[in-house]
């Protein structure tokens, strides 16, 4: 028997109200229409469900059985509909954010920001993690959109979007000021006492591939696991620090650092969002994606 779910939610709403009018009221169509559907849906079970009355309607042991059979099943439905139309207007929900303490701190902040004014009830979780941990996590489920350098190798079922292009260099503080305008050698990069990522760092690999490349030696005098942290020490004039240009604008408009005159052309670097396919529907995700896509210049 094929009956239309619509029909059976007449019914509910007559029967809850106990009247054809109440019911037209609540649903917002008229009464003639209301009564219509009765109609075809008595005639499609071939039985009575109301006693018509002069103040309103009554059930029939019929009608009975069957209030008592869907009455949980349409208060579930329209228990999903509230909350559909709750998340689409981002009411509750929750997004979970994966990206390296610099990028949040350089970058991120001021959309998670913007986007915790827009949509209170949602909530944000942040994961710090180098890439290749943060894209496990997103496998099982505890990530859904990383922010990262790239390129990257990510698995095939991700989607990426490239945001804004960032450019490698060295800097330095005053405490190397007999670097300034010195056109630096390979031979002299070999001997700098640099600040730089730890192994397996994006920025990292393309940088130990740069020197394998071009046959240099290179001896970091520190490792650090984040860039805030390199820029930090560099600033205390620790040594040389490979930072992205992007990142530390203010420090060389303002001379607190400076940029040493070598060029290392690294391959293209971008900043970047990926996420699973699968979830670029959600709608969350979605808004933060459109957020972030919306207020940024490639």
């Amino acid at each position: 028997m094929n009956i239309n779910l619509e029909l059976y939610k007449t019914f509910y709403y007559v029967a809850k109200n106990g009247s054809v009018s109440r019911a037209a009221n609540e649903l917002l169509i008229s009464q003639p229409a209301i009564s219509k559907s009765i109609k075809t849906l008595e005639d499609s079970l071939d039985t009575k469900l109301f006693i018509r009355k002069r103040d309103g309607v009554t059930l029939t042991e019929a009608g009975l059985t069957i209030f008592d059979k869907i009455k949980g099943a349409i208060e579930l439905i329209e228990s999903a509909e509230e909350d559909i139309k709750a998340l689409t207007n981002l009411e509750f929900g929750s997004i979970n954010i994966g990206a390296s303490k610099t990028i949040i701190h350089e970058y991120l902040m001021p959309y998670i920001k913007k986007f915790h004014q827009y949509y209170p009830n949602i909530n944000i979780r942040i994961y710090t993690d180098k890439t290749e941990e943060l894209v496990k996590k997103v496998k099982l489920g505890l990530v859904d959109i990383i922010f990262t350098n790239m390129p990257y190798d990510f698995p095939k079922d991700f989607e990426s979007i490239k945001i804004m292009e960032l450019h490698d260099c060295l800097v330095a503080n005053e405490s190397f000021n007999y670097l300034k305008n010195k056109k630096i050698t390979k031979e002299e990069l070999e001997k700098l006492p640099l600040l730089v990522l730890t192994k397996g760092a994006t920025t990292r690999i393309r940088f130990d591939d740069y020197a394998k490349e071009n046959n240099l030696k290179i001896n970091p005098e520190m490792e650090f696991g984040s860039n805030t942290l390199i820029k930090e020490f560099t600033e205390a004039g620790f040594g040389i620090g490979l930072l992205t240009r992007e990142h530390v604008k203010e420090e060389l408009e303002s001379n607190k650092l400076f940029e040493l005159n070598i060029t290392i052309p690294l391959k293209e670097k971008y900043l970047g969002m990926t996420y699973d396919s699968s979830k670029k529907n959600n709608i969350v995700i979605k808004s933060f994606k459109n957020l972030i896509k919306n207020n940024t210049s490639k």
